[in-house]
């Protein structure tokens, strides 16, 4: 009875001080928990962990992700005219739908592009519409940011192109930034254009390949996000060109002395081929980019260093066939449109490994 009472007295200060018998038990308060990383193997790619693989059914053409800061998954659906929203990211639940095909407030025609802000309103980049629409958390009423007549100088109906608006990003103050291309790649303008959470435009940078240029020569801007300092990341691209457009703000207005590129042509580590067609930032504040037309996804910090690229080869599903937007979601794990394979992934991609 004896030797029972002070067995029963070492667990109890065991249990009372956070230790396991079998060593490793939860962290302490403030202590780390090591993030799982992994050696790059010979080519310079990283290790992905496919979670879902999601295509069919409800999806037919997916365009756009984006996922809350509750962790709702949101995906428009380019040939079904809606939104789809999984609750609690849940990529094989039932989604609910918003929207439908047509022209009124909160109906869409080729929803491409989605943003949320910090308070769950989701923005639509409603492309045939030639607007980004909002639509609340709360169920209130929609609104529009932009509409038709605005962009009519992008379009080239003899080129039948009247679809011009081509990226979304949001900041935390609620300002709408939109990418706008031009139909002949490098010789038509292209843009990019600032609205205020009232709808107000602020400003527009304007540029081509050969032509005018207000900062630096982008054209065919396809991707974008914007950092808690109101930094912008711009994917754009065209013939062959694939770079990432960096534009700082200084006091809401573009910073044309602070603004640089990176990405060179090519197949290469840290190359990038014709236009990226998504772009996102992580929780380490690196940037993650969809490099469609090499089949991949790679990872730079801030000034354009390369640190991994990650590829589905030797996953238990099929290779990455045109991969366009991208989101992380807060848990870290990043969901991909898989163009192509007409899927959305959701994928873990780990980090590399020090040495």
């Amino acid at each position: 009875m004896r030797y029972s009472k002070l067995i029963a007295a070492v667990l109890l200060m065991l249990f009372v001080s956070g230790c396991s018998l079998f060593g490793g038990g939860k962290p302490g308060v403030g202590e780390e928990v090591p993030q799982a990383t992994a050696p790059l193997d010979e080519e310079g790619y990283g290790k992905v962990e496919l979670l879902v693989a999601v295509s069919g059914g409800e999806l037919e053409a997916p365009a756009g992700v984006a996922v809350s800061s509750e962790g709702d998954v949101y995906v428009s659906d380019d040939a079904r005219q809606v939104v789809l929203r999984f609750p609690q990211g849940d990529l094989k639940a039932d989604p609910i739908s918003i929207g439908s095909e047509g022209s009124s407030l909160g109906q869409f025609i080729h929803p491409r592009d989605l943003a949320l802000d910090d308070s769950g309103n989701l923005y639509v980049l409603d492309d045939g519409n030639s607007r980004v629409q909002f639509i609340p958390a709360d169920g209130g009423t929609s609104r529009q940011f932009g509409r038709r007549d605005d962009f009519v100088s992008y379009f080239s109906l003899q080129d039948g192109y009247d679809e011009p608006l081509s990226a979304l990003a949001v900041d935390q103050e609620g300002n709408v930034y939109v990418g706008v291309s031009g139909a002949n790649y490098d010789i038509t303008s292209n843009a990019i254009i600032k609205f205020s959470p009232q709808g107000e435009r602020l400003w527009e940078v304007r540029s081509m390949l050969e032509g005018d240029i207000d900062i630096l020569p982008f054209t065919w801007p396809d991707a974008m996000v914007v950092d808690d300092d109101g930094t912008l990341y711009i994917t754009h691209g065209a013939n062959g060109v694939g770079k990432i457009f960096v534009l700082p703000q200084k006091d809401g207005q573009p910073d044309k002395e602070g603004a640089y590129q990176f990405g060179l042509i090519g197949k290469g580590p840290g190359e990038l081929m014709h236009t990226p067609g998504g772009i996102a930032l992580t929780q380490d504040d690196d940037v993650l980019v969809a490099d469609t037309y090499n089949n991949r996804l790679q990872l730079f910090t801030k000034d354009g260093t390369l640190k991994a690229m990650y590829r589905l080869k030797g996953s238990p599903t099929a290779e990455f066939d045109q991969p366009t937007a991208v989101s992380v979601a807060p848990d870290g794990s990043v969901y991909v449109v898989d163009k192509g394979n007409k899927r959305v992934l959701q994928l873990r991609l780990l980090p590399p490994s020090e040495g």
